[in-house]
């Protein structure tokens, strides 16, 4: 008398049934197992087999999804972003030079974008001069300066047209709100109208400081300035 597999419950034959009562049992195994296995035939390449309800042995074949298919590219350097919430679409590559920023009126919130070059404006400014001691007469000067973050450079010409009593060192006044900080710039400065001389120039607080190489008074009557100097501003 045939009896059962306990998981399936597919008939199958005892040791003690007859030789005809067996070749049924088998006949109907047979049976049960191709019907159990007919929702593994089909599919086509690269589906996967998945459940198709809570029943057992119910199968069907599906794409896979359980990763971006490589189809969603087309082109060299395309990229894959999202256009909503577990929606992955192709973000078509950019021409050369473009860099890639954000644009929340794009389909992805993504869009290549022709770089930006930065623009640094030269801004001109009237220095100040003075003496370390004593006073000078008559002097004017002009300067220009750009500014790169904490970074400033400045180009100053400046001359004393009657020195005076003016001794020590001079000093010329740095772009308004732009004073150096603590790290002290050194420079060197031509004396462009009589002597053709160099002499050091450094930063100090909100002023420039101009003496010769040895630290002595570098001006006289009808002397020109020209320097040129980086700091760090405060």
């Amino acid at each position: 008398m045939a009896t059962t597999t306990p998981n399936f419950g597919w008939a199958v034959p005892t040791s003690t049934d007859l030789v005809k009562d067996g070749a049924v049992a088998i006949e109907t195994l047979g049976d049960s197992i191709d019907a159990s296995l007919v929702d593994l035939k089909g599919g086509t390449t690269n589906q996967v087999l998945a459940k198709n309800s809570d029943t057992d042995m119910d199968f069907k074949w599906v794409a896979d999804a359980s990763g971006i298919p490589a189809t969603i590219f087309d082109a060299k350097g395309d990229l894959i972003a999202a256009s909503a919430a577990d929606t992955a679409s192709r973000l078509a590559v950019g021409t050369n030079g473009q860099v890639l920023t954000a644009d929340s009126t794009a389909a992805t919130g993504l869009a290549w974008a022709t770089a930006s070059s930065p623009s640094y404006t030269w801004t001109a400014y009237t220095p100040t001069v003075a003496a370390g001691t004593g006073s000078i007469t008559t002097s004017s000067a002009s300067g220009r300066y750009i500014q790169i973050g904490k970074f400033v450079f400045v180009c100053v010409s400046a001359t004393v047209t009657t020195n005076g009593t003016g001794g020590t060192y001079i000093t010329v006044t740095t772009p308004s709100g732009l004073s150096s900080t603590g790290n002290e710039s050194v420079s060197l400065f031509r004396e462009n109208a009589a002597t053709g001389n160099t002499g050091q120039v450094r930063t100090s607080g909100g002023t420039f400081i101009l003496q010769t190489l040895t630290n002595g008074y570098p001006a006289a009557n009808g002397y020109n300035f020209l320097f040129g100097i980086g700091y760090e501003v405060a």
